[in-house]
């Protein structure tokens, strides 16, 4: 595992020597080109590829294969980084609220990661779809603009809830999580339930997302859709219908990712249950 090969993969010129002091200016610059250049995506799923929850497993499939992943994924590879480069990131778990149900998932639903720098403590996540696209401070009532989106963090006794701001000024929860650490090991199940139960969102929908410096670009099933930020949180949102035939080429172009396998797309309704079981 070669952090500079990760660092090519990100677009990031320097190398892993020149990261050798943990700071705030650099966990942005790799939080950043992270989020910008890995997609997010469940797409192994949909062609019979089991995903494992192993970093060198990881680390070979986005680094070297240049493919993208889900939660787990993602931010399991950003994590190894983060150890690498000195930052001793600690590992929290997250439970992803359903839009339209509004119940939230299982523990180990998703992965966290934060770290201590300048004397606060910062929110790590470059493995949710329409996440942060910037590490931001630990702290209740946080509230910031970013280039895509308005976040802030809420707190109700020992439950911290991620939020984002509507087209409508309302806030909605992304996911909430405690501060109890975790282990990586500890997602091992739900990484399995993520693509293999069919009541998982990941098994429902073959998606990818990838977030751009001002929008997003995202397919599911047999549609892409287009997503651009302006200012205050706003979206504006077009979609495009796709044939089956289109598909791989659209990967290939738009995402840079080339299947090994036969895809098989999907877009079947999700209905989540509070236990995910």
């Amino acid at each position: 595992m070669d952090l500079n090969l990760y660092l090519q993969r990100i677009g990031i010129t320097e190398m892993k020597s020149d990261f050798s002091t943990p700071s705030l200016s650099a966990l942005r610059k790799l939080h950043r080109h992270h989020v910008l250049s890995i997609p997010f995506e469940s797409l192994s799923i949909h062609i019979g590829e089991k995903i494992i929850l192993d970093t060198l497993w990881i680390y070979q499939k986005i680094v070297l294969r240049k493919r993208g992943g889900f939660c787990l994924e993602n931010n399991g590879l950003f994590l190894w980084v983060l150890q690498e480069l000195g930052y001793q990131p600690l590992v929290l778990s997250g439970k992803v609220r359903e839009p339209v149900t509004g119940m939230y998932g299982p523990p180990f639903d998703h992965i966290i990661l934060t770290v201590e720098l300048d004397c606060r403590r910062w929110l790590c996540d470059v493995g949710f779809g329409e996440g942060i696209m910037d590490p931001i401070p630990l702290e209740a009532g946080w509230e910031e603009e970013q280039d895509n989106g308005m976040f802030r963090l809420r707190v109700e006794e020992e439950e911290w809830y991620m939020e984002v701001k509507e087209d409508n000024d309302q806030w909605r929860s992304l996911y909430k999580f405690t501060l109890e650490e975790r282990r990586f090991e500890d997602f091992r199940e739900m990484c399995n339930f993520h693509q293999t139960s069919p009541k998982a969102f990941f098994v429902c929908k073959s998606l990818c997302s990838q977030l751009l410096p001002h929008g997003r670009l995202t397919y599911i099933g047999r549609r892409l859709i287009s997503t651009e930020y302006t200012k205050g949180g706003k979206r504006v949102k077009t979609t495009k219908e796709l044939s089956e035939e289109e598909i791989p080429d659209l990967l290939r172009e738009k995402f840079g990712i080339v299947l090994s396998k036969t895809f098989v797309p999907k877009d079947e309704v999700y209905i989540p249950t509070p236990d995910g079981k």
